[in-house]
Protein backbone atom coordinates (compact mmCIF):
# COMPACT_ATOMS: atom_id res chain seq x y z
CA UNK A 1 0.00 0.00 0.00
CA UNK A 2 1.55 3.39 -0.95
CA UNK A 3 -0.15 6.08 1.33
CA UNK A 4 0.60 9.59 1.74
CA UNK A 5 -2.35 11.16 4.62
CA UNK A 6 -5.41 11.32 2.42
CA UNK A 7 -3.91 10.01 -1.11
CA UNK A 8 -3.85 5.93 -1.78
CA UNK A 9 -2.41 4.41 -4.84
CA UNK A 10 -5.26 1.81 -6.29
CA UNK A 11 -5.13 0.39 -9.50
CA UNK A 12 -4.69 2.98 -12.67
CA UNK A 13 -5.61 5.73 -10.19
CA UNK A 14 -4.87 8.00 -7.23
CA UNK A 15 -7.54 7.71 -4.53
CA UNK A 16 -8.30 10.86 -2.35
CA UNK A 17 -9.87 9.45 0.68
CA UNK A 18 -10.53 5.71 2.21
CA UNK A 19 -11.24 3.25 -1.33
CA UNK A 20 -13.12 1.24 0.73
CA UNK A 21 -16.02 3.91 1.84
CA UNK A 22 -16.47 7.88 0.43
CA UNK A 23 -13.73 8.67 -1.77
CA UNK A 24 -12.58 10.03 -5.21
CA UNK A 25 -10.75 8.22 -8.01
CA UNK A 26 -8.53 10.66 -10.03
CA UNK A 27 -7.97 9.15 -13.32
CA UNK A 28 -6.13 10.42 -16.51
CA UNK A 29 -9.46 11.07 -18.20
CA UNK A 30 -11.97 11.90 -15.43
CA UNK A 31 -12.47 12.10 -11.71
CA UNK A 32 -14.76 9.60 -10.52
CA UNK A 33 -17.38 9.63 -7.12
CA UNK A 34 -17.28 6.35 -5.45
CA UNK A 35 -18.65 4.86 -2.36
CA UNK A 36 -16.44 1.72 -1.86
CA UNK A 37 -16.82 -0.36 -5.09
CA UNK A 38 -19.77 2.14 -6.14
CA UNK A 39 -19.67 4.65 -8.73
CA UNK A 40 -21.74 8.12 -7.55
CA UNK A 41 -20.40 9.96 -10.84
CA UNK A 42 -17.94 10.60 -13.33
CA UNK A 43 -16.51 14.16 -13.84
CA UNK A 44 -14.61 15.51 -16.50
CA UNK A 45 -11.26 17.00 -15.68
CA UNK A 46 -12.11 19.54 -18.17
CA UNK A 47 -15.15 20.58 -15.99
CA UNK A 48 -13.45 20.44 -12.57
CA UNK A 49 -12.12 23.84 -11.75
CA UNK A 50 -11.35 22.95 -8.17
CA UNK A 51 -10.91 20.14 -5.46
CA UNK A 52 -10.56 21.11 -1.82
CA UNK A 53 -10.31 18.81 1.02
CA UNK A 54 -12.02 19.66 4.57
CA UNK A 55 -10.70 17.27 6.72
CA UNK A 56 -9.63 17.18 10.19
CA UNK A 57 -5.87 17.64 10.73
CA UNK A 58 -2.91 17.21 13.81
CA UNK A 59 0.36 18.50 13.93
CA UNK A 60 1.66 14.70 15.09
CA UNK A 61 3.52 12.98 12.63
CA UNK A 62 2.05 9.80 12.94
CA UNK A 63 -1.67 10.33 14.03
CA UNK A 64 -2.82 6.91 12.72
CA UNK A 65 -0.46 5.02 14.31
CA UNK A 66 -1.66 6.56 17.65
CA UNK A 67 -5.35 6.09 16.81
CA UNK A 68 -4.88 2.33 15.63
CA UNK A 69 -3.00 1.94 19.58
CA UNK A 70 -5.67 3.37 21.49
CA UNK A 71 -7.96 1.82 19.74
CA UNK A 72 -6.65 -1.45 19.93
CA UNK A 73 -6.11 -0.91 24.01
CA UNK A 74 -9.79 -0.20 24.25
CA UNK A 75 -11.24 -3.35 22.16
CA UNK A 76 -8.68 -5.32 24.03
CA UNK A 77 -9.83 -3.67 27.51
CA UNK A 78 -13.61 -4.35 26.24
CA UNK A 79 -13.29 -7.42 24.79
CA UNK A 80 -15.63 -6.23 21.73
CA UNK A 81 -14.98 -3.51 19.16
CA UNK A 82 -16.14 -0.81 20.32
CA UNK A 83 -17.29 0.91 17.04
CA UNK A 84 -15.47 3.23 16.67
CA UNK A 85 -15.03 4.38 12.93
CA UNK A 86 -13.71 7.90 11.62
CA UNK A 87 -15.84 10.81 11.01
CA UNK A 88 -16.05 11.73 7.28
CA UNK A 89 -14.53 14.88 6.30
CA UNK A 90 -15.88 16.49 3.05
CA UNK A 91 -14.21 17.72 -0.33
CA UNK A 92 -15.81 20.26 -1.97
CA UNK A 93 -15.21 19.81 -6.05
CA UNK A 94 -16.35 22.87 -7.94
CA UNK A 95 -17.19 21.58 -11.27
CA UNK A 96 -18.51 24.34 -13.85
CA UNK A 97 -18.77 26.82 -11.66
CA UNK A 98 -20.79 25.17 -9.37
CA UNK A 99 -19.35 24.07 -5.85
CA UNK A 100 -20.45 20.30 -4.60
CA UNK A 101 -20.22 19.05 -1.01
CA UNK A 102 -19.10 15.03 -1.56
CA UNK A 103 -18.60 12.91 1.55
CA UNK A 104 -14.87 11.98 1.79
CA UNK A 105 -14.03 8.74 4.23
CA UNK A 106 -10.67 8.88 6.06
CA UNK A 107 -8.72 6.21 6.72
CA UNK A 108 -7.99 6.53 10.43
CA UNK A 109 -9.72 7.79 13.80
CA UNK A 110 -8.17 11.15 14.68
CA UNK A 111 -6.65 13.91 11.87
CA UNK A 112 -4.38 13.70 9.19
CA UNK A 113 -0.44 15.33 9.60
CA UNK A 114 -1.15 18.57 7.98
CA UNK A 115 2.01 18.80 5.84
CA UNK A 116 0.39 15.58 4.32
CA UNK A 117 -3.04 17.62 3.19
CA UNK A 118 -1.18 20.23 2.42
CA UNK A 119 0.86 18.14 -0.26
CA UNK A 120 -2.13 16.58 -1.39
CA UNK A 121 -3.92 20.00 -1.92
CA UNK A 122 -1.13 21.00 -4.43
CA UNK A 123 -0.74 17.74 -6.19
CA UNK A 124 -4.10 18.16 -7.01
CA UNK A 125 -4.50 22.00 -8.10
CA UNK A 126 -1.16 20.85 -9.87
CA UNK A 127 -3.07 17.73 -12.08
CA UNK A 128 -6.03 20.52 -12.70
CA UNK A 129 -3.80 23.38 -14.20
CA UNK A 130 -1.19 20.96 -15.91
CA UNK A 131 -4.00 18.80 -18.19
CA UNK A 132 -0.56 16.80 -19.78
CA UNK A 133 0.21 15.83 -16.67
CA UNK A 134 -2.59 13.49 -15.68
CA UNK A 135 -1.53 11.04 -18.04
CA UNK A 136 0.69 10.05 -14.64
CA UNK A 137 -2.55 8.66 -12.97
CA UNK A 138 -2.66 5.57 -15.13
CA UNK A 139 0.81 4.43 -12.89
CA UNK A 140 0.42 6.98 -10.05
CA UNK A 141 3.10 5.81 -7.65
CA UNK A 142 5.62 8.32 -8.35
CA UNK A 143 2.90 10.88 -7.44
CA UNK A 144 2.79 9.52 -3.62
CA UNK A 145 6.87 11.33 -3.76
CA UNK A 146 5.68 14.55 -5.79
CA UNK A 147 2.89 15.35 -3.33
CA UNK A 148 5.71 14.81 -0.55
CA UNK A 149 7.78 16.90 -2.09
CA UNK A 150 5.33 19.45 -2.83
CA UNK A 151 4.06 19.67 0.97
CA UNK A 152 7.79 20.38 1.78
CA UNK A 153 7.55 23.59 -0.88
CA UNK A 154 10.25 22.26 -2.85
CA UNK A 155 8.49 22.17 -6.08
Amino acid sequence: MNRYGPLIVVPEALAVGDPGRNHLRLTPDAVIIREGVENRGIVSWADVEAIVMDVPTTRFRLPGLVGTLLLGALTAAMLTDPGVDPDDGSVTMTVAGEPRILPLSRHHVGGYWAPTVTGAHRLIAHLIAHPEQRALLAHPEPLIDVAVQLARGTR
